[in-house]
């Protein structure tokens, strides 16, 4: 009886023991010293020893060391990242060429972009326990990747052993980060007089001075819309898609982004309440930007005009800044005007065509709940878009158009003779130039870039203004100008088509 008692009263500190460890276990520990004199105090050594060999080296889901998680070191990308190197900083090397097709991005901004993403998302070489982190600039491959050729995140997985919650969760991050610090920095409306004319010039040539953009609206396919949303998201393509009010310069840059709205809204809404739109209309920068138009046909028929405005389809509203070709106009020369219009307008519609080529995720129905996300990683694009065109001017892959700066409307040209078509061609010469974004050094401190953007509910109540007086009057008045301007320089022969 005594050695029965005194068994059953072990197996009673065997289960008050475990019963305390699981207590300890699940509750919050204060500090590593209260775990570990509470493991000692509960358990014997061979009982610990065995605990801690089931923390460390039991089998994990997807686990392969010993420690429980992949080798990235091993990885694909991080083998070619490692044996490569030396041939992917050469931008003129096959290995280099072969990485921009697959990853959208040349070598040296992929090492600004994971430069400027350790900033902001590396805390330390260790994790919260212990182990060494995955290396940033593999997460921001797979971010390209994504972005490039809309892959999956398991597909990231089998190449840079980057788990598919962790490869989430950074993606959505990163997107979130270049749209609050690097958008403002590469997308943005003309800040000065040098910019604006710059924006202006290739306008001016094809027969429409002042104008500086070419603005429409694109969608986004949406397949993980809420169904209470269906009725504001379903419009004229038949599925739930976003859109996005786009303004592009002739060179195919990027000049502003509206936060994208529920598909079924129509673009003379969606207008309404976009930013970069209202500046052009009420800021005196803007409203007060003057340029020359023909009045007659002689060199001495001229005047100035007022009011800088960009090209648009039938489909917004007519206001003086959005000046679109009309089916029907009894203006003499309108028909010409209309067409040549309607061709500088494929400005933004080539850029659309370039930004889903190089862009594939916006080709295929988003699988994101959350539409900020959708409007985070669209900004993203239109960043990076922006971003390589910097690259590939300054590089000298394209060309651009800058403004001389000694050009005069009615002075003579180096040769000193007298040309009238002159005055409303302003000359023009390549350039190439790089964004201050790749100025600085690598071990540049971009912590400080850019600004946050201003949330997309916040911008439409104070971008919301009433209706104008007078506006269809202004539209009329300026459109008059503008194609008595293109018949006259039609005739004098000053009108041409960059190449």
């Amino acid at each position: 009886m005594e050695a029965g008692w005194e068994g059953e009263m072990a197996r009673s500190r065997i289960d008050l023991r475990n019963m305390m460890a699981r207590a300890a276990i699940v509750g919050k520990r204060r500090s590593q010293d209260d775990e570990l004199f509470a493991e000692e105090l509960l358990f014997d050594h061979e009982e610990l020893e065995h605990i801690k060999r089931a923390r460390n080296t039991g089998p994990r889901p997807g686990g392969t060391n010993a420690t429980g998680r992949k080798n990235y070191a091993e990885s694909t990308w991080a083998r070619m990242l490692r044996d490569q190197s030396a041939q992917l900083k050469s931008h003129t090397s096959p290995e280099s060429k072969v990485f921009r097709n697959r990853f959208r991005v040349p070598f040296a901004i992929f090492e600004r972009l994971a430069l400027w993403a350790k900033g902001w998302h590396e805390k330390g070489k260790a994790d919260a326990s212990g182990r060494r982190r995955i290396p940033t600039e593999l997460k921001v491959l797979g971010v390209l990747r994504i972005l490039g050729r809309a892959t999956c995140f398991d597909g990231i997985e089998e190449l840079s052993s980057i788990s598919v919650p962790t490869m989430q969760g950074f993606f959505h991050q990163f997107t979130s980060k270049v749209r609050s610090e690097l958008y403002d920095l590469h997308v943005h409306m003309p800040k000065t007089k040098e910019e604006m004319s710059e924006a202006e010039a290739p306008y001016a040539v094809l027969g429409f001075p002042g104008a500086f953009f070419s603005m429409d609206v694109v969608h986004v396919a949406w397949c993980m819309c809420p169904e209470y949303l269906n009725h504001l998201t379903k419009g004229k393509e038949g599925f739930p898609t976003i859109a996005y009010n786009v303004c592009s310069d002739h060179q195919g840059r990027a000049l502003s982004v509206c936060p994208g709205a529920y598909g079924a809204t129509n673009d003379k809404t969606i207008v309404k309440f976009d930013t970069a739109i209202d500046e052009v209309r009420t800021r005196s920068f803007f409203t007060e930007y003057e340029y020359e138009v023909r009045t007659g046909p002689g060199d001495e028929d001229r005047k100035m005009e007022s009011g800088a405005w960009g090209i648009v389809d039938g489909g917004y509203l007519k206001w003086a800044v959005t000046q679109a070709a009309d089916k029907v106009c009894s203006l003499p020369g309108y028909a010409r005007w209309r067409m040549q219009m309607e061709s500088v307008r494929k400005d933004i519609e080539c850029f659309f065509g370039r930004l889903k080529a190089r862009f594939r995720i916006l080709k295929t129905p988003l699988s994101f709940h959350d539409k900020k996300q959708i409007d985070d990683l669209f900004f993203t694009c239109v960043t990076l878009q922006n971003l390589l065109l910097d690259w590939d001017v300054g590089s000298g892959r394209v060309v651009g158009w800058e403004v001389d700066p000694g050009w005069g409307l009615f002075e003579d040209d180096e040769s000193g003779a007298s040309d009238a078509r002159l005055w409303s061609r302003p000359k023009l010469r390549r350039f190439g130039k790089f964004n201050e974004f790749f100025t600085p050094e690598p071990t540049a401190d971009f912590s400080e870039f850019g600004r946050s953007c201003m949330p997309a509910h916040t911008a439409r109540l104070l971008t919301k203004t009433p209706p104008v007086p007078g506006e269809a009057q202004r539209y009329e008045k300026k459109q008059s100008a503008l194609v008595e301007h293109f018949t006259h320089a039609v005739s004098a022969g000053a009108v041409h088509w960059l190449r």
